[in-house]
Order: C-alpha cells, then structure tokens, then sequence
C-alpha cells in the first residue's frame, strides 16, 4: 500500500511508502520516516516531533553548515530573512516551525500539508477554469503580500511551490531560494538557482529585484495553470533564458478573461507591472466570472525611504513596510542597471553548462535567533536626485567615520540642457558631447568629470572630496557627515535649463 503525499520541494514529487523511511532522530527531537520529494537543494521527510507529539514536515537542506566566513556570512543573511517569514502568520503561508542544524547541515521544521501541489493537481486534472484560477490567485497574493511587509520576498513562486490542503486552499511554500545564493543569479559552479521559465526578467540579467518579481513569478504560475503551461518554456534552457529575458510570452486563448491581467503582470520593466492592488480587483473581478476592464496600469514608483532587504544583500530585515515618501514619479529606466549588466549576466548564464531548472529551494526559517555571529549593520535607502537643485541630502542615513558608503545608479535620465542636449544616465555625457559644454565649463562643480554625471560629497568631512558615482561608487568615511547628492552642474543659473531625475539606491555599513 502506497500513498501520494506532495511535498513541494521543486517541482519532483514522491510516491512514499509507510515504514521505508530511515528512521534517524534529528536534534534529538524529529523523528525521520520517509521520503515526501526532493528538489534541488533540499529533501523533504515527513517527520514526527517527539516533543510535542505531532506530525510535521522536515526539509534537510543540502547545504553544509562548516566552511568559511563568506558561506556562513550566506547562511546568516539567509537566517534573517527566514525569521522574517516564520513570523508571518498566515492561513496560505506555510507554517515555520523550528530551524535545527544537526549532522553538519540545516534542517527546516514545517506544517506538514497532506495535499498536493497545484503542479500535481494540473498534471492530473488539467488546467483550471479562469475563474477558480483567479481564487487561487488572490490566496496567493495575500501571501505574497504579507510576506512582503516583513521585507522578505519569495522569489521562486511556481506551481510546484503552491501546496493544496484538503479544502483546496492554496499554500505558499519554499520561501529564500536567492538568499542561500547570496543574490546572485550564478552559483560557485555556474549553475542557475531556481526555476528558469518562472524567473522575472530582472532577475535573469542580473538586475534589481523586489517586490514586483514576485509578481511577476505569480503571473506565469497564473498563465500556467490556467493555460496548461508556462508562456516562457523553450525545448532548452539557454532558449528559456532568452524567452524570459526578451521575448513576448505565448498566452493560449483559454486565459479568456485573465489574459489582461496576465499581460500586465508580464512587462519586462518592473515599474510597468501592476500594483498588488489593481491586480486584487482584477482578480476579484475575474472570479466573480465578471469582464475585465482592459489593460492594466503600471504602479507608480515612488522614493523608498526605507531599507526593504530586496535592495541590497547587506541589508538588515527590519520587519516593517517602506515607507512611501511623496515625490515625482520615477521614470523608467532607459539605458540604466538592467540593461547595462543584464546582457552580460545573461551571457554567462547561457554559457553555464549545469542548470538547476527545477531546483526549489526551502529558505531558511528561523522562529529563533541563529547560531551565528551578527553581521555589520546595513541601511539601504533609495532616493531621486533632482537635476536643478544642486546638493541634495539623502534621508534616512547617517554617515559615521569609517562606515563603508555605496551609492548605486538604479534608474532615469536627466539633461544639462533640456533644450539642445540629449538625456544621459549616472554617468553623464561621453567625451564628445562635453566638449559641446566648453564655454560653460566654470559650471562644473567637478572639473575632471562630464556634464550631467552624478556625484557625491559627505558633506561636514573635513576636505571632503566630490565622487563621481558612475554606475557604482564604493568608499570608506574618513569622518563623519551627510552624504549629498547631485549633478555636475552649479546649483543656480547653470542649472536653469536642467531637466529630469535618477533614482539612486544608498547603502551604509557600520561595523558594530
């Protein structure tokens, strides 16, 4: 006698067998007995907790807790966020138990939900109706939502990852997979960490990713279960990759009414996508079998003037929402992070012979602190530097002498002469196009650098000098100040025909 139980480790199911299983006692505590599936860097067992005589799930992740200060530094950044999640209660986010590393390796104690996964329900049933795919689909964006308020994100939301309970509820399961990869999208051994056709763009060249990948992880499993297969799938993985990365999805006309939604929700820009609460009314709309309303409108982008995890690996979990300062919308990025490094990332990720295309990865959940030393504090803000307004003050930070100061390019443009010079990004105008700047040259508020490229002072440092930021600026606080923004052009009459802003992201490290 055999029986299916899902486990939703990636996307590899288990038909297990009472009684087979290897019986090892774990943390003295969980009692091992078999196999549920196994992913790509973790085996699901289901288990049973001595102590409080209950049935449970128990996930041994395939990652060694000994080796050298850089792995454990990953192992705590992971940590933080997993306790983020395992705080979060909430009836489709699977329950967190308890976190025990025994045998060398981490060991992640859940809510054993004896179901099976919504892949393993559309394998066996077929794809579902629009309107029970829109159900799921506001189960999933509570959970999505509620975890992003602690200021984690999911990013690896599939089918595979959503278990069904006996209710047909849907649970959001296998939370951290990029936190155990640092954030980068290529491992040590050049393989991919995650599902590839259900990876948002951004994420497969490398650029910033938040809140809005998970939305758009969330519009492929849509399209999935509600069109019998993802839109992005290509016979290989270098081809996935590219269908991800700059090809329109392949939506079948059995979406019907959740093909709008499911558009929006698949715009390569970030800021194009969706707010979670335009797309709850669409999905209510599409439930109650009513019509859509048409193409969706992006979100608007805002000044973060807080420090959400997503924006930086450093960055300490802070277990709160940003805050939304008022601001100027920011444009969309043209020529910015992501189209800079993304192509090149991509490349090596072509080019990588291993790919984990399955491999679903159980975060780290912690209800508890860790066993590892605390790392230096972090504060990431983000910030849109005006084009004629001279030095402008980042919020939210505070520069002490010897912190480690990063100011990252995110997105926008701006010009030095909105009327006869073109738009340019961080790194101001080329060479050629300064020169047309000769006769303004006194403008300059650093000689050496071009027009309309972003620099930075920490203003109160004694001889403090003025940084050109480019695409990344990097420097260690020889005193303490307020680190200002702005751009290569004098505050006042210099700046009167100055047009456009850049959104930056800003990081400071104090070493406790």
């Amino acid at each position: 006698m055999s029986e299916r139980v899902t486990a939703g480790d990636g996307d590899q199911q288990a038909t297990v067998h009472p009684g087979r299983g290897a019986e090892r006692l774990i943390a003295d505590r969980y009692q091992l007995h078999e196999v549920l599936g196994t992913g790509g860097m973790g085996t699901v067992w289901r288990a049973h907790d001595r102590l409080l005589d209950r049935p449970v799930a128990v996930k041994e992740l395939h990652v060694l807790t000994v080796g050298d200060e850089e792995h454990r530094i990953r192992l705590r950044r992971a940590s933080r966020e997993a306790r983020a999640v395992a705080r979060v209660p909430h009836p489709h986010v699977v329950g967190v138990h308890d976190l025990v590393e025994s045998e060398d390796r981490l060991w992640i104690v859940m809510e054993l939900v004896e179901g099976p996964s919504l892949a393993g329900r559309i394998l066996e049933a077929g794809p579902l109706t629009p309107e029970h795919t829109a159900v799921i689909g506001l189960q999933l964006l509570d959970a999505l939502e509620a975890v992003h308020a602690v200021g984690a994100l999911h990013r690896e939301v599939k089918p595979a990852n959503v278990l069904l309970r006996r209710d047909d509820n849907a649970v959001l399961t296998d939370f951290g997979i990029a936190a155990l990869d640092d954030g980068d999208f290529l491992t040590t051994t050049g393989e991919l960490v995650g599902s590839l056709e259900f990876m948002a763009p951004e994420r497969v060249t490398g650029a910033e990713t938040g809140p809005a990948s998970d939305l758009w992880s969330l519009g492929v499993t849509l399209a999935t279960v509600c069109g019998g297969r993802s839109p992005f799938r290509r016979p290989a993985a270098p081809a996935t990759l590219h269908a991800v990365a700059y090809e329109e999805p392949v939506l079948p006309e059995r979406l019907g009414p959740l093909r709008p939604l499911v558009e929006a929700l698949l715009r390569k820009s970030p800021e194009e996508r969706p707010s979670a609460a335009v797309l709850r009314s669409e999905l209510r709309r599409v439930a109650a079998g009513e019509t859509g309303t048409g193409p969706l409108p992006p979100a608007t982008v805002r000044v973060l003037q807080a420090s959400p995890p997503w924006a930086d690996a450093d960055t300490v979990t802070r277990g709160r929402q940003p805050i939304v300062a008022q601001g100027e919308p920011v444009p969309t990025a043209h020529g910015g992070t992501s189209r800079s490094a993304g192509p090149k990332r991509l490349w090596w990720a072509l080019a990588g012979t291993a790919v984990l295309a399955a491999g679903a990865v159980g975060g780290l959940f912690l209800a508890g602190a860790p066993p590892f030393k605390e790392d230096p504090t972090t504060t990431t803000v983000s910030q849109v530097v005006q084009s004629a307004t001279g030095w402008q003050p980042v919020a939210g930070v505070s520069v002490q002498r010897g912190d480690r100061v990063t100011v990252r390019f995110v997105s926008g443009q701006w010009t030095a002469d909105h009327r006869n010079m073109p738009l340019a990004g961080s790194a101001g105008y080329d060479a050629k196009t300064d020169k047309l700047f000769e006769g303004a040259k006194d403008c300059k508020v650093k000689p050496e650098a071009p027009f309309a490229a972003l620099l930075a002072v920490l203003a109160g440092e004694k001889n403090a000098p003025v940084h050109t930021v480019g695409r990344k600026l990097n420097f260690r606080a020889a005193g303490s100040g307020t680190l200002q923004l702005g751009m290569n052009d004098t505050a006042g009459p210099c700046s009167e025909d100055n047009r456009g802003t850049l959104t930056v992201r800003v990081s400071v490290t104090h070493e406790n």
